[in-house]
């Protein structure tokens, strides 16, 4: 049996109520209004999001990558250009600082403050002053330094004590790699570049000394340092 309803907002016109329907047909329109209904999204509007972040993603990525390669690739040229400074101002310090001193062996001869023989894996030995001794150890300021050159890596041998022992172990520190060469010449004292040093004056120090780096990345390197003779 149908029931009829008096509308609340025309109260002549009664409706017929369903049981699925509360209100008349202006009550559910505003209620609408009032009250609005918020959809979810579809699959395709789903689909179409998840590819313009796919791309976006892909986009950015692209864009670190390719950040992440150059910010390497500029670390690694400031580190071989660290290295490089750092073996020129050995050189520099330790050829400034050449002292007049020849050391005595193990086996009862003396050699010169400074020997260079070519051709060789011993480049340069000789004395220089200007070791520190902050712990006040019994040993002068004076240090033998050795330069040698072994598979493209300069490599840095001292010895605290002048007078040292053949079988002593020096103290070992590369300074350079990825070299092709590495040349020294010696001005003497009649301005005479000289790529052998052996003389029997045991205390002929030059006037400076040339040092030619050949690298393989920043090619031949020259530097001039002359030597204070102290």
């Amino acid at each position: 049996m149908k029931r009829w309803y008096q509308c609340c907002h025309n109260k002549e016109k009664p409706y017929y109520k369903h049981r699925y329907q509360h209100r008349c047909d202006q009550c559910v329109v505003q209620s609408r209004a009032l009250y609005p209904r918020y959809a979810g999204f579809t699959l395709i509007e789903l689909l179409i999001a998840m590819v313009i972040f796919a791309i976006l993603a892909t986009l950015a990525y692209g864009g670190l990558s390719s950040l992440i390669r150059t910010s390497s690739g500029v670390e690694a040229h400031i580190e071989r250009l660290e290295k490089l400074q750092r073996c020129v101002m050995f050189l520099e310090r330790d050829l400034r600082q050449l002292v007049a001193r020849p050391i005595n062996t193990d086996v009862a001869a003396r050699q010169a403050a400074v020997v260079m023989e070519p051709n060789s894996v011993r480049l340069i030995d000789f004395t220089r002053a200007g070791n520190p001794n902050p712990a006040g150890l019994y040993r002068s300021s004076l240090q033998r330094i050795r330069y040698t050159l072994e598979e493209g890596v300069l490599t840095r041998l001292s010895w605290d004590y002048v007078d040292h022992l053949q079988s002593d172990v020096p103290v070992k520190l590369p300074l350079l790699d990825q070299l092709n060469g590495v040349e020294f010449r010696l001005l003497d004292d009649r301005n005479k570049w000289q790529t052998r040093w052996n003389n029997k004056n045991l205390t002929q120090l030059p006037l400076a000394v040339e040092v030619v780096l050949e690298h393989k990345q920043w090619g031949k390197i020259r530097r001039l340092i002359p030597v204070t003779g102290l």
